[in-house]
């Protein structure tokens, strides 16, 4: 026989009490005697079992149960210790608090259990129907409480700085925000163990000079308020508490919400908002202080970060566009590269950052050509062998030049700059690499490098038409290249053309021509 009696309704939910006892009598009278009480605005729901096996299922379908009232002498002499012992050893609840009821007084038996076994209080039946059984239930729900706030900051703490692991993926600095909200509220609304954070809670960041703060990620009702501005988004009394925190503060704990603002030194700015679930007077503010100026430090290094990132970006893009304008290309060409490989590079199945940085190394894949003389580079003619062995070692001059930077970026590039004209056959330059001895980067390059060189014109030829280049790919699948990169490119043919044709050199002209116009008018 199992059942469940609920009292005290309230909004703030109950505490969890499971009373384990053979009796009935002592079942009803538990619950009458205490209908009433209550512990932080929250009542109390009585679950009884009469069996240690029904007591075991009523616990494993409610894993919130604070106090467990325990007969000792539940069927069997030992049976309630066995429980006991049970709901500490084998299903590792070192929570929950437990309290032994027995209606035969022994000193001895007491001093035994209580030294052998790991229960929170033992106590008389008889007394229990007494004023002490308030005693009893509020001192166990307020360690019970105590115990999961400190294990729910603890690991609140651990996942805010397990986040700095994330600082290098796609869209990092959202990512890291998002993540920092989601912990906060969990320190703040003690939401531990919930599948899906509900709270009312979102992350912005400041649009480029501007004041416009947009969202870029939310839970609760702004979970689908992503890139709305906070000032269309909160009400006027939560936007009088945001503007008080832009214009001067740092974090508070208002008594609806908490707003926390971070600034980088790189002129980054993000404002994390959270809704209160519940009365605030438990948050541990020195612990949430500890949180906030470990997620500014991180959010400032995070930013600095992403600038440095941003302007190797832009270097190497410089340097690519260098490289090719000696030989007499456009800077369209390494655009075009770069875009292939970020394409290539995220169907293949390459992580996050792998793509990124291929992404980014990838225009200077020809940086080596800085060393091949201009007759040779800028011949329009064939190229005697010898020329050609000059210019095959722009390969390893290139790798030369990169191979000792401590920059990921910069160690990418000087793999894409030996390796991208390795043949997948092993009949490549400059080492002979076959088959995934060439380094996926080189193995993308390849791809990209020649599908781009084929369709523009270059000093030596006339430009490719796109069956021709097709053509050319389906025959060399598996001798020039990787057969599974083959396959991506026709089944992404689509994308490269509209590559093709967003950053072909006739487009770069006519913004180029655009630009000398404004520059004039």
């Amino acid at each position: 026989m199992e059942g469940t009696e609920r009292f005290c309704i309230n909004k703030s939910g109950f505490w969890k009490v499971l009373i384990v006892d053979d009796d009935n009598f002592i079942h009803r009278m538990l619950k009458e005697i205490n209908k009433d009480l209550t512990f932080e605005d929250k009542g109390i729901e009585f679950y009884s079992a009469y069996t240690s096996q029904e007591a075991v299922n009523i616990l494993k379908r409610n894993e919130d149960i604070a106090l467990v009232l325990l007969d000792v002498f539940l069927e069997e002499k030992d049976s309630g210790l066995g429980l006991a012992k049970y709901i500490r050893e084998d299903m590792k609840n070192t929570d929950i608090r437990i309290v032994l009821m027995t209606g035969k007084g022994s000193s001895s038996l007491q001093d035994e259990i209580i030294l052998n076994y790991d229960i929170n209080g033992y106590e008389n039946k008889t007394d229990l129907f007494s004023k002490k059984m308030n005693t009893v239930i509020l001192s166990s729900l307020r360690s019970f409480r105590d115990i999961n706030r400190i294990k729910n900051n603890r690991e609140s703490m651990e996942k805010v700085v397990s986040s700095i692991s994330k600082l290098y993926e796609k869209d990092a600095l959202n990512d890291f925000l998002i993540s920092s909200l989601c912990h906060l509220s969990s320190l703040i609304n003690q939401c531990k163990g919930r599948d899906e954070c509900n709270i009312n809670s979102f992350a912005a960041v400041r649009q480029g000079e501007t004041h416009i703060f947009n969202i870029v990620g939310g839970t609760g009702k702004y979970k689908d308020s992503i890139n709305k501005k906070i000032r269309e988004t909160v009400s006027e009394t939560d936007l009088i508490k945001a503007n008080k925190i832009y214009n001067g503060g740092d974090h508070e704990l208002f008594d609806n919400c908490y707003i926390a603002r971070y600034k980088s030194t790189a002129g980054n700015e993000a404002i994390i908002f959270i809704e209160n679930d519940d009365n605030v007077d438990y948050v541990d503010m020195e612990l949430l202080d500890v949180f906030h100026k470990s997620i500014s430090a991180t959010f400032d290094n995070l930013c600095l970060n992403l600038e440095i990132e941003a302007t190797q970006k832009e270097i190497l893009y410089t340097l690519g566009e260098v490289t090719e304008a000696r030989s007499e290309e456009t800077g369209s060409h390494v655009k075009r590269v770069s875009k292939y490989c970020k394409l290539l590079a995220e169907e293949y199945g390459l992580s996050q950052r792998d793509t990124m940085l291929l992404t980014h190394a990838s225009p200077i894949h020809d940086i080596g050509k800085v060393a091949v003389p201009d007759n040779i580079l800028l011949k329009p003619g064939k190229l005697t062998s010898e020329e050609f062995n000059v210019v095959k070692t722009h390969t390893t001059i290139g790798y030369n030049l990169l191979k000792n930077s401590k920059r990921e970026i910069l160690k990418a590039a000087s793999i894409v700059a030996h390796e991208h004209h390795e043949r997948y056959d092993g009949k490549g330059y400059p080492r002979g690499l076959k088959g995934e001895e060439i380094h996926i980067y080189g193995r993308i390059a390849a791809i990209a490098d020649v599908f781009d060189a084929l369709g523009s014109p270059r000093v030596y030829k006339k430009a490719w038409v796109i069956n021709d280049i097709l053509k050319y790919f389906k025959e060399e699948s598996g001798k020039h290249f990787d057969p599974n990169l083959v396959d991506i490119l026709f089944d992404n043919l689509d994308k490269f053309l509209e590559i093709k044709e967003k950053y072909s050199d006739e487009n770069a002209k006519v913004i180029g021509q655009a630009s000398d116009n404004n520059n004039e008018s």
